[in-house]
């Protein structure tokens, strides 16, 4: 069963669900979407749902060009050991 067939199949089921199983359903989701998947670089950590925010933050960086090359990042780094 594909992606696509099993959310159609999850629909289905949550559509026909009494109040009982969709809390444990939310539940599930609250904890999925709070569950600690990862750490920023200065160690806080990040739930998936943060996570993908910064995924999404640094496309946004990539796509208008805020970005550092490898170069010039080579060449700034060099002067931080003079500060």
């Amino acid at each position: 069963m594909g992606l696509p067939e099993l959310k159609q199949k999850i629909q289905m089921q949550i559509e026909n669900a009494d109040e009982r199983l969709l809390r444990i359903v939310s539940s599930v989701f609250d904890n999925y979407l709070n569950e600690i998947v990862s750490y920023d670089v200065k160690g806080n950590s990040l739930t998936i749902s943060e996570y993908h925010n910064k995924v999404e933050e640094g496309l946004e960086d990539i796509k208008y060009n805020r970005v550092v090359s490898q170069e010039n990042l080579i060449e700034e780094m060099k002067t931080w050991k003079n500060e």
